[in-house]
């Protein structure tokens, strides 16, 4: 029996209702989930996709508030109850620290070795270039493509196609991508374009869209590479995006994104590629501390999950994999004990759920409000913050929040729904990595980051 075969007699023995999980399938054991991974050959696509600076408080939260607000689980956690995943743990250390940023996280991928935390793809002994894995899927004809939500010139996806010393050298990073001819291109990062280097991407064939709109008029079957530049800088968190609907009319989704960068290289190469789409801004809501941005952040990457997850269903040679490059902030919802005047029984966090409720009036970043609220002192920046978070505070906790610092105002309205942090930097912990579809069985249980590219070569048969 070939492996095309096997893998649709398991699907439809396991009964998937809809590509978006719909339905109401039996949980896959342990034991079907190896022997279906063992079973699928090696694909021809890979789609790797990267929630940059998830925790897995951060993880949990989504899935606690798809499941609380909505009734509903997210793509990734319905995925592994229903779906022959392979999981595994991630050491994620660079060459020069137990914690790594995210340009070193990338490199480990993109490069196959550890390098210094802020280089990228640069040999942390001799500092001189590492051979990426856009060079050696060139070599093959095997286009690249990278969808982010940072700067598209930003850590995690030069990571698969640069060599710098610096990490901030952004507007070399976007020279190499158009030399090194990366063929999907999307994400935020406009200011690192110049015009000169944009008509040379048009000079080139790539087709240039610059809006929403542009993305979604574009044929997708289109035969030219893509470069999509939806903002100057990032590209706005979800939660804002979600709150102005300009916004939403100009700038579009990860999935959105991802959605076009497969049907593109699909038209590029129809027999392999490869593509990277990070979900960047959980990392930056972790450095915040701001909870409700995080958890809209990780939402609007588990949609995009939802739409790599039903291309992956309609095409049997996609390996999906689905990770983290290291954790940021620390983020947990805690147990909280009701107050007394609060009419509820004396009970163990007894008091959680209704804090947790709070999270849904959230209605701005704390980027935003930083931005928009800072000169605010007393009764008007209380009335502004309740108006865009549905919390009231006292006049001693406004003279802390004045200024709107991150930091402190995590800690305020932490006493009020629950969720707090360890820090605003980057976590050591193990992190999560699954992998679904053929090729999903040469992944083991526990990895080091630099031992995935090998393994991600020798999936598309060009280790």
């Amino acid at each position: 029996m070939s492996s095309s075969t096997s893998r649709r007699n398991f699907l439809k023995a396991a009964a998937i209702s809809s590509a978006v999980f719909g339905g109401t399938t039996a949980p896959i054991l342990a034991q079907e989930t190896r022997k279906s991974a063992d079973n699928r050959g090696l694909p021809k696509k890979i789609i790797f996709m990267v929630s940059d600076g998830m925790n897995h408080g951060a993880l949990s939260l989504a899935q606690h508030s798809r499941s609380f607000f909505d009734g509903k689980s997210t793509n990734w956690t319905t995925l592994y109850r229903e779906r022959p995943v392979v999981r595994a743990l991630i050491e994620t250390f660079s060459a020069n620290s137990l914690v790594t940023d995210s340009a070193a996280a990338a490199s480990a991928w993109g490069g196959g070795q550890r390098v210094n935390n802020g280089t990228i793809n640069m040999d942390a002994g001799t500092a001189q270039p590492v051979e990426t894995i856009q060079s050696l899927l060139k070599k093959r004809d095997i286009p690249l493509g990278l969808v982010s939500t940072a700067s598209i010139t930003h850590a995690t996806p030069a990571g698969f196609a640069a060599n710098v010393g610096s990490r901030g050298e952004e507007a070399a990073i976007a020279a190499q991508y158009l030399d090194r001819e990366v063929q999907v291109i999307l994400g935020g990062g406009q200011k690192f374009f110049s015009p000169e280097l944009e008509q040379k991407f048009a000079d080139r064939g790539y087709e240039l869209l610059k809006n929403r709109k542009d993305l979604l008029a574009t044929p997708a079957d289109a035969k030219k590479p893509l470069l999509g530049l939806f903002s100057s800088g990032y590209i706005p968190l979800a939660i804002d995006r979600e709150s102005k609907p300009e916004l939403q009319e100009s700038i579009p989704t990860l999935a959105e994104m991802a959605g076009l960068a497969v049907k593109r290289l699909d038209a590029l190469a129809k027999d392999q590629w490869f593509l990277m789409v990070e979900g960047a801004r959980i990392d930056h809501c972790g450095h915040a501390n701001d909870a409700a941005g995080s958890i809209h952040e990780q939402l609007a990457f588990d949609d995009a999950i939802g739409a790599m997850l039903a291309y992956a269903t309609a095409h049997e040679d996609v390996l999906l994999i689905i990770t983290t490059d290291h954790g940021c902030g620390g983020i947990q919802l805690n147990g909280v004990n009701a107050a007394a005047n609060q009419g509820m029984a004396p009970g163990i966090y007894n008091g959680t759920t209704a804090a947790f409720k709070q999270i849904a009036s959230f209605k701005r970043s704390f980027e935003w409000m930083g931005n928009s609220g800072a000169k605010l002192s007393g009764p008007p920046l209380g009335d502004y913050l309740f108006d865009r978070t549905g919390i009231r505070l006292d006049s001693e906790e406004l003279k802390k929040a004045q200024g709107l610092k991150s930091g402190e105002i995590a800690k305020l309205f932490a006493k009020r729904h629950g969720i707090a942090w360890t820090s605003g930097n980057h976590t050591g912990e193990l992190v999560e990595f699954c992998a679904y579809g053929p090729g999903s069985h040469l992944f083991p249980g526990f990895m080091k980051n630099e031992e995935v590219r090998s393994r991600l070569l020798t999936a598309l048969g060009a280790a």
